[in-house]
């Protein structure tokens, strides 16, 4: 064999193994990304639970419950206060989901249900006197995204328990 043959082989060898490296590094990337919306979707579950964590200290449902049709200035500062840190975590998070979906961190679908379960919420009449008064303190875009959701309404009244 001579030199040019054997240079002629290496060549080929080299190509295949970037060739196959090029897929094993694409392989990694999709399952990257996989892992990455499994912990953004674990990462909608523990915002969901802390809220619902929240709703069962001894008071909180009663004052929820009264503030989907009552405004904040109803409220006694103690009450306002504790409705407007519950309120606060709640956009918080979905300001952190909001954030994710521009990134494209998990599937369109995923965030249409979530953005759906949070208009559920912004038909508080408390929420929205809340958002009134503190909107200034998030982004313009989520902002924006708050305002329309709040301007589609419900996708279900929060209470209603339908088969």
């Amino acid at each position: 064999m001579t030199l040019e043959q054997f240079y002629f082989i290496a060549g080929i060898v080299s190509s295949v193994a970037v060739i196959a490296s090029l897929i094993f590094v694409g392989f990694q990337l999709r399952h990257a990304a996989n892992q990455q919306r499994i912990e953004t979707a674990s990462g909608y579950y523990d915002i969901f639970r802390d809220h619902m964590k929240i709703l069962s200290e001894a008071g909180m449902v009663d004052l929820f419950l009264r503030g989907l049709e009552t405004a904040p200035d109803a409220f006694e500062a103690a009450d306002r206060t504790r409705l407007n840190v519950f309120y606060t975590m709640v956009t918080r998070g979905y300001q952190v989901l909001h954030y994710q979906a521009g990134k494209k961190v998990f599937e369109e679908d995923f965030w249409r249900h979530t953005q759906n379960h949070f208009r559920d919420h912004l038909a508080s009449k408390y929420y929205q006197g809340f958002w009134a008064a503190r909107k200034h303190h998030f982004p313009p875009a989520f902002r924006e995204l708050v305002d329309a959701l709040i301007a589609a309404g419900p996708t279900a009244p929060l209470l209603e328990m339908s088969s």
